[in-house]
């Protein structure tokens, strides 16, 4: 709910309500990626005390919750980014700690996790549809002043979690895990592999595609003609197209394997950029839900592929440093080069964006994925083993 309330309409609101130039907006964006990368170091000592996960929960989320509080009452480029980079390093934690939590209590994880999972994109559609339907009502004009309060109720719910944390049943000791040097890098092995080199670089790249949609989609939408009361239950038919598409998931992976069900998900994200580039309102709302597959069937099949191809002992570091491609690195710089992007087709003397141009960087670069998993992908049958030391 947290991330459903404002990653939608971020981009919108930087740009056509705050002022933020496209390239300020692609900065903002950025402090997310940026603060998923550090905020594992950042944080590191206070992981010295033997406080339990849903305790983190509790403090990071009621930070996040004070921070996005004050952030929605801030205009100035340097102020907001400053703190929405500071908010980012105690919220992004957050997703692999509620998956701390969550694993540590079910009995069958692979068996029970993808029904939890599945409500996450639930939650986006909710939030999106009540924020929109029952907050943004009256004249657009109203709406339009009123778009704003998502930061506020993102804040409440961050408040609302962190409140939940504290009736979460008790769960294992976070304990630091003592790496010697030899063995602290040792999962990156794993990727000196011809099949995971190809798919981490492939997976940082489209990582820049999948966060152009992020960042163009509430701007692209309110330049067609879409109002502020629309526009998140509009983005919101993504999510739920996830649901489905996480529901069948194994259906599609038996069928088709990991290199074409890949090849699906990068095609389905290029594909849904040229659609989006004809500008037709029919067209962009056909291929909204598509999000579904984009995600599915390309991230959620990595990190499977990740999982499987990696030795039990590595497998969390393995996913981490995955994690890091799509997350940190691929949204960092798809962030900084979607705002480059819309910065240089805004059209002069106007706030409007070329979004027809726009829409085909994403595009080219999304075929180009699809054209070199196609060719060179050769999938492996057996898990990455290490020579012993």
């Amino acid at each position: 709910m947290v991330s459903g309330l404002i990653l939608p309409i971020m981009s919108h609101y930087l740009k056509n309500h705050l002022g933020f130039s496209p390239f300020q907006v692609g900065l903002v964006l950025a402090m997310l990626p940026i603060a998923a990368i550090i905020a594992p170091f950042i944080l590191a000592p206070f992981d010295t005390y033997r406080i339990r996960a849903e305790r983190h929960l509790v403090i990071y989320q009621g930070i996040a919750g004070i921070l996005m509080l004050i952030l929605s009452r801030q205009d100035n480029f340097y102020v907001f980014l400053l703190l929405y980079l500071l908010y980012g390093i105690v919220f992004m934690p957050t997703f692999s700690l509620t998956n701390t939590v969550a694993f540590s209590h079910l009995a069958d994880a692979e068996r029970d996790f993808g029904k939890i999972r599945m409500w996450g994109p639930i939650s986006w559609v909710f939030v999106g549809w009540a924020f929109s339907m029952l907050w943004l009502h009256g004249s657009p004009e109203e709406a339009a002043s009123r778009l704003g309060h998502a930061l506020v109720f993102s804040s409440l719910c961050s408040f609302a979690l962190a409140a939940f944390a504290l009736t979460l049943p008790k769960s294992p000791d976070l304990k630091i895990q003592k790496d010697t040097v030899s063995t602290q890098w040792r999962h990156l092995r794993l990727f000196h592999a011809p099949d995971l080199v190809l798919l981490s670089i492939l997976t940082f790249v489209n990582g820049i595609v999948h966060q152009f949609y992020y960042y163009g989609m509430g701007p692209f939408l309110s330049q067609l003609g879409f109002s502020d009361r629309y526009i998140m239950p509009t983005m919101s038919l993504g999510q739920l197209g996830e649901v489905f598409m996480l529901a069948s998931l194994g259906y599609f992976m038996t069928r088709f394997g990991v290199k074409w069900t890949l090849v699906i998900g990068s095609f389905a994200q290029a594909a849904r950029c040229v659609a989006f580039a004809t500008g037709s309102i029919p067209l962009t709302l056909l291929c909204i839900p598509s999000h579904g597959i984009c995600y599915a069937f390309f991230f959620t099949v990595g990190y499977i592929y990740v999982d499987r191809q990696s030795p039990l002992s590595e497998r969390s570091k393995a996913q981490q440093f995955f994690n890091i491609l799509i997350l940190g690195l691929g949204s960092l710089f798809g962030n900084l080069g979607a705002g480059k992007t819309a910065e240089i087709f805004m059209h002069s003397g106007t706030t409007e964006i070329n979004f027809t141009a726009f829409w085909l960087v994403p595009a080219i670069l999304g075929f180009i994925i699809t054209f070199m998993l196609a060719l060179f992908f050769r999938e492996a049958r057996s898990p990455k083993t290490f020579v012993s030391e």
